[in-house]
C-alpha cells in the first residue's frame, strides 16, 4: 500500500506521486475539504471522526463527509467507533474502499464479522485503543495481537513528522 500522510504537509516537503493524501476531517471546514479534494493530483483518503468528543470536532456532518467521498479522487472513507452495524449501514452509501477506524476492544472482536462483509482494509487507533482499556499495557497488547492476527490490511501509525 502506499504512503498515507496528512495533508498538513502539502507544500511544507517533497510528496510522492503515489503518496495518497488524508483529511482529517476534524481539522477542516467543509469548503476547506472540497478545496483539497478538487486541487489534489494524489488520490484522498478521507477519515471522518464519528462521535469524536476531544476538540476539534467535526463542523462536517457525517452526511456531509460521505458526499465527499463520492468524488472521484477519493480511494478511501475511514469512520472512527467503527461497529458491524455501520459498516453494514455505510456499504452503497459510498463508492470508495470502506476503512473502519478500530478503537475499542468491541472493534477489535468485530473485525471477523466486518471481514465477511467485504471489508479489507482496517485503521487500528492505537492511541484510543490504548486509553479504551485503562492504560492496561497487557490487555492492550492482546488486542493487538488480536487484531493483527486476522487476515485484513491494517493501517497503523508508523512515525510522526515534526516541522
Amino acid at each position: 500500500m502506499p504512503t498515507i500522510i496528512s495533508n498538513n504537509l502539502l507544500g511544507k516537503m517533497p510528496v510522492s506521486d503515489d503518496a495518497i493524501i488524508r483529511i482529517n476531517l476534524a481539522w477542516v471546514s467543509l469548503n476547506e475539504a472540497k478545496k483539497i479534494i478538487d486541487k489534489s493530483r494524489h488520490a484522498i483518503y478521507l477519515d471522518y471522526p464519528d462521535g469524536r468528543t476531544k476538540p476539534p470536532t467535526p463542523t462536517i456532518t457525517f452526511d456531509e463527509a460521505v458526499e465527499l467521498s463520492k468524488h472521484k479522487n477519493v480511494i478511501y472513507f475511514a469512520f472512527s467507533n467503527a461497529t458491524l452495524g455501520k459498516v453494514k449501514r455505510m456499504k452503497g452509501k459510498v463508492n470508495c474502499i470502506l476503512v473502519p477506524k478500530i478503537e475499542t476492544e468491541q472493534g477489535v472482536k468485530e473485525v471477523p464479522a466486518m471481514i465477511k462483509e467485504g471489508i479489507k482494509t482496517v485503521m487500528l487507533d492505537k492511541e484510543d485503543l490504548y486509553s479504551s482499556v485503562d492504560c492496561n499495557p497487557d490487555e492492550f497488547n492482546k488486542l493487538l495481537d488480536e487484531v493483527r492476527s486476522y487476515k485484513v490490511n491494517i493501517l497503523e501509525l508508523q512515525g510522526v513528522v515534526f516541522i
